[in-house]
């Protein structure tokens, strides 16, 4: 299901002027919460391991392998707060989950080939990146593929020529547009 793993430790402090000498040390703070926990819990990072984990993957909701002080919790990353000016990552939110858990999350949306419009001097103009899906952690596909080859100059490529992976839907209907092949 997901091969990244974070190791985090319970945290104890709280409280901004705490939390910013904790960040001061090389340490990020963050929540586990959700059904598959009892009750919340406050941990900790390292901020370069966070930043190397953010590196490797192209959005920000994700599944991870926690390593809470030697107990492995699947969590999904459901919320990364940044500083506005500096772009540099404060805190994050986990929701502790099991593979039949059914979640919202967004899906990268990949367009494969090149359409015939191109070769008609067109250029593809990509309207939509992600998808928004609801499913079954288990479920959730690494991102959603279309093949693009016949669109022609002044034509539309819709989510209803996507087809979408088993057990996942979105909340999308089949008119949004997802690219368009335009002229220059």
């Amino acid at each position: 299901m997901t091969n990244l793993t974070l190791k985090a430790s319970k945290r104890e402090v709280r409280g901004t002027g705490k939390l910013n000498a904790l960040r001061a040390q090389g340490f990020m703070p963050g929540v586990v919460y959700g059904p598959a926990v009892k009750e919340n819990i406050n941990i900790q990072v390292k901020t370069a391991d966070v930043r190397a984990l953010l590196n490797s993957v192209d959005s920000d909701s994700f599944l991870v392998n926690l390593d809470l002080d030697g107990t492995t919790i699947l969590a999904m990353v459901k919320d990364v707060q940044r500083n506005f000016l500096t772009d540099s990552t404060n805190h994050m939110d986990f929701e502790a989950v099991t593979p039949d858990t059914v979640v919202k999350t967004r899906v990268e949306v990949k367009l494969n080939g090149t359409p015939v419009g191109v070769g008609m001097g067109g250029v593809v103009h990509q309207i939509v990146y992600e998808v928004p899906v609801k499913c079954a952690v288990k479920d959730i596909p690494c991102c959603i593929e279309g093949d693009i080859t016949a669109i022609k100059l002044g034509e539309s490529f819709r989510l209803a020529q996507v087809e979408m992976p088993a057990n996942v839907t979105t909340p999308f209907n089949g008119t949004v547009v997802l690219a368009s092949v335009v002229k220059p």
